[in-house]
């Protein structure tokens, strides 16, 4: 069995404006890659994901800052620390360190940023889309794509090519080349959310109306939160799906929201209302997000 560790940094000795001062990076727009999903059924365009493996640590630490970190575990030695040349995953710069990084590697490669969107790149026979370290290109023909790939890991980026865009962010694509519909369907993060909640989605019975008629609020007395899930990860999943999908319900969606307050110390009944969620996941499993002629 494959074992994978990755050594990370506390961030929690940094003091803000101090040890560091811009932390956030862009993401790209929803918007953005449904209209390039569009643009790729209309004008048949190929397409191809890939991933960037260890992105943080391919961002050099910003010249004249010295950060050390303790040795880790198994490889202390007596009064001695380490002094980082790379950002680490943990540190508060390291999203915008690498952010600047992939900008500077695309215009080497002669792809621009587009004004409409910050993380959309367009080249004179490739555009490409960033989510953090996941990467997907289009061109009229594959080989463009293969040549920007290939100039991008001759530049140092840690690439790792998938399949096309249908597996972005756990999208499913479908298309019937007779009538020129295409639907996306989420399915591949729903069956993340009703695999980590413990559900089966052959036998669970779904739920139309998963919200309480009480509110979410915090229950000090009551009993601790149930199952051996992360609470803390469902909301997040469940919170992209109420955001940017149409898989659960408007009104659900408030519910999911509520769920956001008491992420510090969540209670049985808490649980039991990501759950019911969950099951509402179990009947809209095949639900289009995006569908355009």
């Amino acid at each position: 069995q494959e074992i994978q560790a990755r050594f990370c940094v506390c961030d929690g000795q940094q003091v803000h404006s101090v040890d560091f001062f811009e932390t956030c990076a862009p993401v790209v727009q929803c918007t953005t890659i449904q209209l390039m999903l569009i643009l790729e059924v209309l004008l048949g365009l190929k397409s191809k994901q890939s991933n960037i493996t260890a992105a943080f640590v391919h961002a050099d630490v910003e010249k004249g800052k010295n950060i050390y970190v303790e040795m880790p575990r198994g490889f202390k030695k007596q009064g001695k620390v380490l002094k980082l040349k790379k950002t680490l995953y943990g540190l508060s710069q390291s999203p915008t360190a690498f952010w600047f990084y992939l900008m500077e590697k695309m215009n080497l490669c002669g792809m621009g940023q587009s004004t409409f969107d910050l993380c959309l790149f367009i080249g004179v026979k490739v555009m490409c889309i960033c989510y953090v370290d996941d990467l997907i290109f289009w061109a009229l023909d594959e080989s463009d794509i293969n040549e920007l790939v290939d100039q991008l890991i001759s530049a140092g980026v840690a690439l790792e090519q998938e399949s096309d865009a249908a597996g972005f962010l756990g999208v499913r694509m479908e298309i019937d080349l007779a009538t020129g519909l295409m639907e996306l369907k989420q399915t591949g993060l729903i069956d993340i959310v009703i695999e980590t909640i413990g559900l089966d989605i052959g036998t669970t019975l779904g739920k139309l109306t998963p919200a309480e008629a009480k509110p979410l609020v915090t229950d000090v007395a009551g009993d601790a939160a149930l199952g051996d899930f992360s609470y803390s990860s469902v909301v997040g999943m469940l919170l992209y799906l109420a955001g940017y999908t149409n898989l659960i319900f408007p009104t659900q969606s408030i519910v999911v929201l509520g769920t956001c307050f008491v992420q510090e110390d969540p209670m049985s009944w808490h649980s039991i209302e990501l759950v019911d969620i969950s099951r509402q996941l179990v009947i809209v499993a095949f639900s289009c997000i995006l569908q355009k002629s």
